[in-house]
């Protein structure tokens, strides 16, 4: 017998400057988080009982909100106003091994020891940079009619470069476009495609386009998501672009000549992974205000822990669960969720100012989810071979090209996997309440909580309960979590083991739905 490994890639998410990245589902290992619980709590179904998923996808329309169609004139509609940061990703390996004869005709699973570092369970390999990230303003007759109505005129562009950016790109445009369709059905206009034909003709109907923009944004507010405007026309610049100029004015170089740059609406730059460290270090690290004769003034107070946790609970865990759902219900799985894929965006002209250490309003909070150059539809979840890869370790066998209710519900469970791992991170990290800035507290980055929950604790919910119960620093969020009949726990049971539950209910004619968690007490 000899110890052999197995392993399957996936692409997770690398934030290179600034905290900017997309994570994707971490994946292949049957040695992952918590048995399955015996209670149901939530209506964890939505949808007919029906196998064939053929009118589900029908009924989404195509992109006619003209983001794949609409080109802005650089100069004219809009003007860069700073370079924010690069994107990358990083491919994650997750291993399994097992012993194996020497006749290769029987092999048996096993666990290596969790602190044998020669036989890791997970490994990483960066990318580097492959998009760019710069902040702009649109001016002109677009920027005068968001003016008059209120809206910001900021946007975000993101520069797409090399074959692999490029296919993200197409990806994001395609399944932004499909959501977004979904947004102004009672527009008649909207509906039949016209427009598509506007934007299409932007250089003779910029006023009607431009109008359409403005109702797009409007609508956009209220939606949790980063939606796409359009995409800028960089072929009319060919012969413009000044390198040493850019530069000067960007400090970073022009965009290369294959580069793609798509225009969002501007949501800010806070993001999940920003705001979950701990509130007493977030108040440490303000900047010093100075009283009228020069002296320092200690910051406010922290709000309550209570009122804290009610704005993190209700507010930013409440919208990330809304926003998947809604892409769910788009027919779409997001494929690459993470903490700085989920963006705190604010009502407010100060975008910052939500996710503020003293701000415990929710009513000015914008939860969006963003970065979906990953994404896709259900139905073409099984054209991966790593996504078959890893439903055989749950015990479902896909083929490629298998288009029913069990691999959708799969694709689902998976978004809500890595959005359990998200929640649960936000959970340890801005609800800690620590003695100084200057306390250790444990690691909770996302290898270390798998390895926990998969490896040390053998995804046992209650071990891990104890671990959390332990650490003073956690005391009370162990309590919050606990209310309820463990309420809390059991919406971080339901969405990590949710490809468990799929494959559980492998035989369901119903979709899964992440919607069901918001019936829980935890919420109310």
């Amino acid at each position: 017998m000899r110890l052999t490994a197995f392993t399957a890639a996936v692409i997770q998410a690398l934030p290179a400057v600034h905290s900017f990245g997309v994570h994707r589902n971490s994946a292949f290992s049957s040695f992952r988080l918590y048995q399955q619980p015996e209670w149901s709590d939530f209506d964890d179904f939505v949808g007919d009982e029906t196998a064939n998923l053929s009118s589900f996808f029908a009924s989404r329309p195509p992109d006619n909100s003209a983001c794949s169609t609409r080109q802005f004139s650089l100069g004219a509609d809009l003007i860069l106003s700073d370079f924010v940061g690069n994107m990358g990703f990083e491919e994650v390996t997750d291993w399994e091994y097992y012993y194996q004869d020497d006749d290769q005709s029987n092999r048996k699973v096993v666990q290596p020891n969790p602190f044998d570092k020669s036989k890791p369970k997970r490994t990483r390999t960066s990318s580097g940079s492959v998009v760019r990230i710069f902040r702009a303003e649109f001016v002109g007759q677009l920027g005068g009619i968001l003016r008059a109505q209120g809206l910001d005129q900021r946007c975000i562009i993101k520069e797409f470069s090399g074959n692999l950016a490029l296919e993200l790109a197409q990806k994001e445009t395609e399944s932004l476009g499909r959501v977004q369709s979904l947004l102004l059905a009672k527009d008649k206009a909207y509906q039949q495609g016209e427009w598509t034909k506007i934007a299409s003709a932007r250089s003779v109907q910029l006023r009607q386009d431009n109008a359409n923009v403005a109702t797009l944004l409007q609508e956009l507010k209220q939606y949790p998501f980063v939606g796409m405007l359009g995409e800028v026309n960089l072929a009319e610049l060919d012969d413009e672009w000044d390198p040493n100029e850019f530069y000067r004015a960007l400090g970073v170089k022009p965009p290369s000549p294959d580069a793609i740059w798509l225009v969002y609406e501007y949501a800010g730059l806070s993001t999940i992974q920003a705001y979950a460290k701990p509130a007493v270090i977030k108040r440490s690290k303000l900047p010093p205000s100075r009283g009228f004769f020069g002296n320092v003034i200690e910051p406010p107070a922290l709000p309550p822990f209570a009122e804290r946790a009610d704005f993190v609970v209700k507010g930013i865990i409440k919208g990330a669960i809304e926003a998947v759902a809604q892409l769910h219900e788009a027919g779409l799985v997001h494929r690459s969720i993470g903490r700085t894929s989920i963006y705190l965006s604010s009502t407010t002209q100060d975008k910052t100012e939500a996710v503020s250490v003293f701000n415990t309003r929710r009513q000015i909070l914008r939860v969006k989810v963003a970065d979906l150059g990953f994404s896709g539809l259900y139905k073409d979840s099984t054209q991966s071979e790593e996504f078959c890869a890893r439903a055989r370790t749950f015990g479902l066998s896909f083929r490629k090209g298998d288009n029913n209710v069990a691999t959708a519900n799969f694709s689902i469970a998976e978004d809500m996997h890595a959005l359990g791992f998200v929640i649960l991170a936000l959970l340890l990290n801005s609800l800690a309440e620590l003695p100084n800035p200057n306390f250790q507290m444990p690691n909770t980055d996302e290898d270390t909580l798998q390895r926990l929950l998969g490896e040390i604790f053998e995804k046992d919910m209650d071990q891990f309960r104890e671990y959390v119960e332990a650490e003073d620093i956690w005391t009370d969020l162990v309590q919050l979590l606990d209310e309820n009949d463990r309420a809390g726990w059991k919406v971080l049971e339901t969405l990590m083991l949710a490809r468990e539950k799929a494959s559980k209910n492998k035989d369901t004619q119903q979709l899964f739905s992440i919607r069901g968690l918001l019936n829980s007490p935890f919420f109310a």
